[in-house]
């Protein structure tokens, strides 16, 4: 699936990355029946000890999480892939249209993710 992000051109990038694989992530966990309501509250970052739950419940419903360090996440079950996020692409976009030169420059954020839950949606 493919989704696209329109940010501001003082839009701190890295930090809407992080919050979008964390959204990512929860959902994914969520639709494999994992209770992260447990660990996960309206906050997207997670606390130490919040954390710490977290990785006893991975490894309790036998799930790894592999960041690739370069962007990309890659979720497992029983060591067989069920999700995969890669690093999205940017595209700095002019509009012409628009009046106020602070606007007229943003940011365009493609989002390529994957999941076993889509395909056995289609």
């Amino acid at each position: 699936m493919k989704s696209l992000i329109l940010l501001n051109y003082q839009e701190n990038t890295k930090q809407v990355e992080e919050e979008e694989k964390v959204k990512f992530l929860r959902e994914i966990l969520a639709n494999i029946g994992v209770p992260v309501e447990d660990f996960w509250n309206d906050e997207l970052i997670l606390s130490i000890e919040q954390r710490k739950k977290l990785r006893q419940t991975l490894t309790t419903y036998a799930i790894q999480v592999v960041d690739d360090r370069d962007g990309g996440l890659r979720i497992y079950v029983d060591n067989e892939k069920i999700a995969e996020w890669q690093k999205p692409v940017y595209k700095l976009k002019q509009s012409l249209q628009e009046v106020d030169p602070k606007k007229k420059i943003f940011i365009e954020m493609t989002v390529e993710c994957w999941s076993l839950f889509e395909e056995a949606n289609t």
